[in-house]
């Protein structure tokens, strides 16, 4: 291994990480300080820890002797360049201190941009507690980095970590007053148990003009984005950090909050995680497929034991994007049936199977009945699209029920909390209109 040359010490430069082969990453004692935290860091499964490994894991790729593709020469220099990541800049030159064709990396800053450097514009887990003084749920300064028990919380099965993901929301303040109605489900005593304990939020910003309750229904049909796969890959880190310490866990998902969370899920089940039955989800006014969830949660091995695991009201987005047109309920049954269900149960599991598609028919067809009108659209939907006569009377049928209720329900300052019935967004525009000024 080659001695450090004396012109490199001489300017207080360091080696960075494991010699090996391909080049050395040198930096002075302020920023070798700094890698060396981001290093530490990049090992807890947080979302800071995210963002370190991003940084350390782009530094390392300067060892190679083609500069990454997100790098940018400066002008008139030939050795100084600047790579571009989420979130962060790190500028680097190319020195020769042993001859021949050997360079080093020195780096020479790095920078945090953008939202990435405020960490309420990043995917985090925030503390939550009740402040009575102001009658709200505040939160810390800061977010958390680990799942650590408390004299109010010690994730055993008693006492189990009770989580929010968010999926609608104007700010992080704003999240934080939402989740704890969906969290207790509407339920006084659960609510007050809450104030007590508090809560963890895992708060995913929302970006761009529809960040206030549209978004969702902007991106039905649509792959997930990359800030939500990136809020997805800190959350299954979470899950995992969870299972690795045997706690107990309990996750509410908010609306959009459903995709980050089955999208964490499939990442548990890329690395093969068992859960145990240890940890349990609840989707509340979920906008992505109930059955895709219901399919990866028992894949990982999440409690079921709970038949009431998702509640919606009948918004536009939960009719399509969570209840998939109706069709969930009856996909979730029929999974059940076939392939989580013992022989000598299937009978009354194939009598609930039954139920759903029944009730999915019968919708449809009472649509159908109602008028040439519905009669078009059916007719429409089946030959343009090319979706099943007994398909597009469900879809016609589902719209048909309550369109005000439907439309209520997808407004979204309606329908921020747990709502125990489908009425519950119409009584609340009444109070709205008709409350004493």
């Amino acid at each position: 291994m080659s001695t450090l040359p004396e012109s490199a010490s001489s300017m207080g430069l360091q080696p960075f990480g494991q010699s090996g082969t391909g080049r050395s990453i040198m930096a002075n004692g302020q920023l070798h300080g700094l890698l060396e935290g981001y290093k530490e860091l990049s090992s807890i499964p947080s979302s800071e820890g995210y963002h370190a490994l991003a940084i350390t894991s782009a530094v390392n790729s300067l060892r190679g002797g083609v500069a990454p593709v997100n790098s940018f020469l400066k002008e008139g220099s030939s050795t100084r360049r600047c790579v571009i990541g989420a979130g962060f800049e790190i500028e680097y030159e190319l020195n020769n201190y042993y001859g021949g064709p050997q360079t080093d990396v020195v780096i020479i800053d790095i920078r945090l941009t953008g939202d990435q450097s405020e960490s309420r514009n990043r995917a985090a887990l925030w503390n939550a507690n009740f402040s009575s003084s102001v009658d709200r749920w505040i939160s810390k300064d800061a977010p958390e980095y680990i799942l650590e028990k408390s004299s109010k919380v010690s994730g055993s099965k008693e006492s189990p970590f009770k989580i929010g993901i968010n999926g609608y929301s104007r700010d992080l303040d704003h999240a934080i007053n939402i989740l704890p109605s969906h969290i207790s489900r509407g339920d006084t005593n659960n609510l007050n148990k809450l104030k007590e304990n508090g809560y963890l939020l895992f708060y995913v910003p929302q970006k761009g003009a529809l960040k206030s309750g549209w978004r969702c229904v902007r991106n039905l049909g649509k792959s997930i984005t990359r800030e939500d796969l990136e809020a997805a890959r800190i959350l299954a880190n979470h899950m995992k950090e969870a299972h690795d310490k045997n706690y107990h866990v309990e996750w509410t998902s908010h609306r959009g909050g459903s995709k980050v969370l089955t999208e964490a899920m499939k990442l548990l089940a890329q690395r093969q995680v068992d859960l145990a039955g240890k940890q349990k989800v609840f989707l509340s006014d979920h906008t992505s497929s109930q059955y895709a969830a219901d399919v990866v949660r028992r894949k990982i091995g999440m409690n079921t034991d709970d038949a009431t695991w998702n509640k919606s009201t009948p918004g536009i987005a939960q009719l399509i994007g969570g209840k998939n047109l109706g069709t969930a309920d009856l996909a979730i049954s029929a999974n059940t049936l076939f392939k989580h269900t013992e022989k000598e149960n299937r009978p009354g599991q194939a009598v609930d199977t039954l139920h759903h598609g029944r009730k999915l028919y019968k919708a449809g067809k009472k649509a159908v009945l109602t008028g040439t009108g519905a009669w078009t659209i059916v007719t429409t939907l089946s030959t343009k699209f090319g979706i099943s006569f007994t398909m597009a009377q469900t879809i016609v049928g589902l719209l048909g029920l309550s369109a005000a209720q439907t439309i209520l329900s997808s407004i979204p300052s309606l329908n921020e909390g747990y709502h125990k019935s489908a009425a519950e967004p119409s009584k609340q525009l009444a109070q709205k209109l008709f409350s004493k000024k």
